[in-house]
């Protein structure tokens, strides 16, 4: 007989060893599914209920990956998630994660390179430090962040070191490793590199610019967009090291000397460029980096493709070829290639092509105007005016700005910054006594409510509901339904209206409306038809109560109310007369253009509008979009605020003074 039993329990060993470390590398190497939230969110928040472990919503409200699922349990709530998203914003790729391999991001660790290669902390780092969200801005990451270390991280977000290492270690699984490192993971080199820079032998600009954290990425935008030949000239009071090393990176020349303050003078020694095809030298255009955004780069973008000269350019990086932007910058006069330079990551490098049409004797002093937009409904007619020829040639975007708190707007006209803005005619006409003009109304009716759960024809049918309301109490929305409720003979008591804190954004009143949170909501366009929408794909049926048919009932023939148009500011209007003609000429063409093209109109909107394309349309075919100026603006103005005002709704009076708004003299 032959004794096996030392022999089994040494493979009985052996085989617990080799299971151990099976398990071992079942833990450092998995097939992990990763999952990402694309542009397309509409901040439902479902993904959130669902899995709140794994997904998070951002300070724009959009919901993002705060930590991929780590075990079965996790992907499986992530993979709920993902089906209950109602836009299919949440996608799944699976990939092979190897953290044996993983070296820990130490201090010294290039901020650009880091989160390229892990991209899923840019919303951590934002979570970190609302600064963070900066260095994400297209022109701080491409050039500060790519050559700045999380030390100088550190030192621009008020942050310590070891904070920012250990939660971003810790996200990628290998906080463990970091702590191995300590504490050389955050003094691996010298402290810091001494920048001499150079004498100054070129000829300095006359301005000084202030550097410090609040306008580091104005300031940078500024460095990065230095022509050949230009220079400028920095004041810091603390050694600006993450601005130095981003000025060696991008190859300029620089002087630097310490007195009371650091002053930094600024060199691009390029020679200007000789005519060589775009295509030659597209890689070295400006960089925009918009994938990590948590807002629409939209008006970024824009704003940049008005400011570029021609025959230069920019290359936008997005997760997704955006179509609509190459279409509308197509129609600005650019042309464009579009390549892949792997998973989510699309280069589109936009050339401004040499116009044909000489430009006027005063173009180099065309003005640079400030335009804004208070409410989404007029996006559509925003995207076509902006690609006007006309327009292009006549004026330079100094800023452009599309607000998601719309009472924000209202400094801005008040203060004389905003030059050209897209506002509601109720909040408008309360600025009379501002330096304004009103020339043009081109949205009108564009209020509804809307019921689920039970069904409403007219206002009697939502007694004792929560009425779910836009702004506050003593805001338009809810006065003008008081008034349609007392005049239609029924008890103002009996209806409950709920406002949000501070305000009730449309926004979440459409995704309370969608989730099932609010049966009974006002919601203005483009919500409504989001909302009609949205529940016509998941099979809900809905009441829609139309404010301009109540209206009518009440006040016979009236037709249609104003709701929101153009407002310029006056000094405009009286310095630029032609330049004013031409832009109501433009934005009439443009209103009647997408009219007459919604499908065309929805395809160029949706992706600054952060809705389908079937959306959008819905939307174009039931807002009623007409421009009205002159006489018959004045007279429908007034036949509307009289019953305003006779109702308590708003507290002014038609005077000369009131009535002269409307009317420009150009």
């Amino acid at each position: 007989m032959v004794h096996l039993g030392g022999w089994a329990l040494v493979c009985r060993k052996t085989l617990e060893v080799l299971e151990a470390l099976l398990i071992e590398e079942k833990k450092q190497i998995m097939n992990k599914l990763q999952f990402t939230v694309s542009d397309e969110c509409i901040a439902c928040k479902a993904c959130v209920e669902i899995a709140d472990a794994n997904f998070d919503m951002n300070d724009s409200n959009i919901a993002y990956l705060k930590k991929q699922p780590e075990n079965s349990e996790e992907e499986t709530i992530c993979r709920e998630a993902l089906e209950a998203c109602p836009v299919d914003a949440i996608s799944v790729v699976e990939s092979i994660h190897n953290t044996s391999e993983i070296e820990p991001v130490l201090s010294n660790a290039i901020i650009k390179t880091t989160l390229d290669t892990y991209p899923q902390l840019k919303p951590v780092l934002v979570k970190l430090s609302p600064r963070f969200k900066k260095l994400q801005n297209p022109a701080m990451y491409n050039t500060i962040a790519k050559f700045a270390t999380f030390k100088d991280a550190a030192r621009l977000t008020g942050l310590s070191v070891c904070e920012i290492l250990h939660t971003i270690n810790k996200t990628l699984g290998i906080e463990d490793k970091l702590i191995e490192k300590m504490p050389d993971c955050i003094s691996l080199h010298k402290e810091e590199t001494e920048f001499s820079g150079e004498p100054i032998s070129w000829e300095e600009a006359k301005e000084r610019y202030i550097y410090n954290v609040e306008v580091i990425s104005e300031i940078i935008e500024k460095v990065s967009g230095l022509k050949p030949q230009e220079n400028m000239v920095i004041i810091s009071v603390e050694k600006p090291n993450a601005l130095l090393k981003t000025i060696i990176g991008l190859g300029f020349n620089f002087n630097i000397e310490k007195n009371r303050e650091y002053r930094v003078s600024i060199f691009n020694p390029k020679l200007p460029e000789k005519d060589i095809d775009w295509k030659e030298r597209k890689d070295d255009f400006e960089i925009m980096d918009v994938r990590a955004m948590q807002t629409d780069p939209f008006d970024i973008i824009i704003k940049r493709s008005y400011e570029i000269d021609e025959d230069s350019g920019f290359i936008l990086i997005q997760r997704f070829e955006p179509a609509p932007m190459i279409n509308m910058l197509h129609e600005m006069g650019y042309e464009s290639i579009t390549e892949q330079k792997g998973p989510g990551e699309i280069w589109v490098y936009f050339h401004k092509m040499k116009s044909s049409v000489k430009p006027d004797s005063h173009d180099e002093n065309k003005p640079s105007l400030v335009i804004q937009s208070a409410t989404p409904v007029a996006y559509p007619v925003m995207m076509r005016l902006l690609q006007s020829e006309k327009i292009r040639k006549a004026i330079n975007i100094k800023e452009l700005k599309v607000w998601e708190e719309t009472e924000k707007h209202l400094s801005w006209i008040v203060n004389g910054k905003a030059d050209i803005s897209f506002s509601a005619l109720i909040t408008s006409a309360k600025l009379k006594d501002s330096d304004i003009k009103i020339p043009a109304m081109f949205v009108w009716d564009n209020f509804y409510i809307l019921t689920r759960g039970y069904k409403a024809s007219g206002l009697e049918d939502i007694k004792g509901k929560e009425i779910h309301t836009p702004l506050f109490e003593e805001a338009p929305p809810a006065k003008i339904t008081r008034y349609l409720i007392k005049a239609k003979g029924l008890d103002v008591n009996d209806y409950h209206f709920v406002y949000g804190q501070p305000f009730g954004r449309p926004e979440k009143i459409f995704m309370d409306f969608i989730r099932g949170d609010a049966q009974t909501v006002i919601l203005r366009e483009p919500e409504a038809s989001y909302a009609i929408k949205t529940m016509e794909k998941i099979g809900e049926d809905i009441s829609i109560i139309s404010y301009n048919k109540i209206w009518n009932d009440l006040n016979k023939d009236f037709g249609s109310f104003p709701n929101a148009g153009i407002v310029l500011k006056g000094e405009f209007v009286r310095k630029y007369p032609e330049l004013t003609q031409t832009f109501l000429n433009e934005l009439k063409e443009a209103i009647n253009w997408v009219n007459e093209h919604k499908r065309d109109s929805a395809k160029l909107s949706f992706d600054m509008m952060r809705q389908p394309v079937e959306n959008i349309e819905l939307f174009l075919n039931r807002v009623k979009f007409e421009y009205v100026d002159g006489d018959r603006l004045i007279n429908k103005v007034t036949e509307y605020f009289n019953i305003l005002i006779a109702e308590g709704i708003v507290d002014t009076k038609i005077d000369k003074k009131f009535l002269d708004i409307f009317k420009i003299n150009v």
